[in-house]
């Protein structure tokens, strides 16, 4: 239920932010409020709080945050306190974010590696699963020395595993399946 709360408000912010021609703009002082919120307990815990009041957090929200954020943002917090979903605010952003890469044609994914690589070699892979996609593909990359050589890369749902661990489990399932 939260889940679907979240995504009114995000698609909501989301359509206003495409008509105004806002929406990296807002997309980006989310995910800064976001991290805002994560630092600042206090903050947060002032902003979600249900025993103070909602005009004396929207006072407080406009005098430390209005000339730093845009009007669509500052809405967007006060119409949840208007709406008592002040808890909602960090599954909007989430929300938010999904509906900005499915515009952008983005898709989060993850690279493992067992060994450090350079940033150049990172890059090449990146441009190549990109390639490979059709999507716009913002990577991160892990390190897991357990997968002893090669590389395992995870794209929304779907897996592609092409390391030497791995390689070896199958082989061993090949050997121990073959009777003599």
């Amino acid at each position: 239920m939260a889940e679907l709360t979240s995504m009114i408000y995000a698609e909501s912010l989301f359509d206003v932010t495409e008509e105004l021609g806002t929406t990296e703009k807002v997309k980006v002082e989310l995910e800064e409020l976001d991290e805002l919120f994560s630092s600042n307990e206090d903050l947060y815990h002032f902003y979600t709080s249900p025993k103070i009041n909602k005009e004396q957090k929207k006072e407080t929200l406009k005098g430390i945050l209005e000339n730093q954020l845009s009007p669509e943002t500052m809405n967007l917090l006060y119409v949840l306190l208007d709406k008592r979903r002040a808890m909602e605010f960090k599954g909007v952003v989430k929300q938010f974010e999904k509906l900005v890469q499915v515009k952008n044609n983005e898709v989060a994914g993850v690279v493992y590696l067992a060994k450090p690589c350079s940033d150049e070699m990172f890059q090449k892979i990146s441009a190549k699963l990109s390639e490979v996609t059709g999507k716009n593909l913002k990577l991160s990359k892990e390190i897991d020395p357990s997968l002893i050589g090669g590389i395992k890369v995870k794209i929304g749902d779907q897996i592609v595993d092409s390391t030497v661990a791995t390689k070896l489990r199958e082989l061993k399932g090949s050997i121990d399946s073959t009777k003599l």
